[in-house]
C-alpha cells in the first residue's frame, strides 16, 4: 500500500488526509530542546500546521493580543471550533516553551522571526527529497543551507550556527555543499 492510500487524522482540524501530506509538529521546537518523542511530536495537515506556525508567531509580537490571534483563527477555522481552540493550545504550548528557554539563557520571543519564502513546486518536491535523504526535516535542511552560506559570506558576522553546526557537517561530509 502506497502513502496516497493511508490515511490520518489530522490532529488539529481532526479531518482524514492522505498520509504523504501529514506534517509532524514538536509542541516544544527542536530548537528548545523538544524531542522527536510521541508526547511531544502531533501530525497535522499542511494547513493547520502553517497556522499553527503564523498563530504562534502571532503570539509572540507584542503588538498582537491573544484576541487578534483568536479572531483570526475564527477565520481560518470558520465552522471548527474545536479545531480553533486546539491550534491555539498548541501555538501556546511554542510560546510558552519559548519564555521557558529565555529564563535558561534562551532568546527573547521577540528575537526570533520567521523567514518564508515562495518557491517553484518543482522545487519544494527536490528540498522534499534532499531532507529525506539526510533525514533532516525540511525546516532544518533549508535553515541549514541559508545560515552555512551566510556564514561563509560574512565570516566576521560572527553567525551562531547551533544545532545547524550538524547539518552543515552532513552537508560537507556527503560533499554536497
Amino acid at each position: 500500500m502506497n502513502d496516497f492510500n493511508k490515511i490520518f487524522r489530522c490532529g488539529c482540524c481532526e479531518e482524514a488526509y492522505p498520509v504523504i501530506h501529514k506534517h509532524s509538529h514538536h509542541k516544544t521546537p527542536r530548537a528548545l530542546g523538544g524531542k522527536d518523542t510521541i508526547d511531544n511530536l502531533i501530525d497535522l495537515c499542511p494547513g493547520c500546521h502553517d497556522a499553527l506556525h503564523n498563530v504562534a508567531y502571532k503570539l509572540m509580537v507584542k503588538h498582537h493580543g491573544q484576541a487578534k490571534v483568536i479572531d483570526s483563527l475564527s477565520i481560518i477555522f470558520k465552522e471548527n471550533e474545536g479545531a480553533k481552540q486546539r491550534c491555539l493550545d498548541l501555538a501556546v504550548q511554542v510560546r510558552n516553551a519559548m519564555i521557558t528557554q529565555k529564563d535558561r539563557g534562551g532568546h527573547e520571543p521577540n528575537e526570533l522571526v520567521n523567514v518564508a519564502s515562495t518557491i517553484r513546486r518543482q522545487h519544494k518536491t527536490l528540498i522534499e527529497a534532499r531532507s529525506k535523504e539526510l533525514k533532516l526535516s525540511q525546516e532544518a535542511y533549508v535553515r541549514g543551507c541559508v545560515l552555512a552560506d551566510l556564514a561563509k559570506r560574512f565570516p566576521t558576522a560572527q553567525i551562531d550556527l547551533g544545532e545547524e553546526s550538524i547539518i552543515i557537517k552532513q552537508l560537507k561530509k556527503r560533499k554536497s555543499f
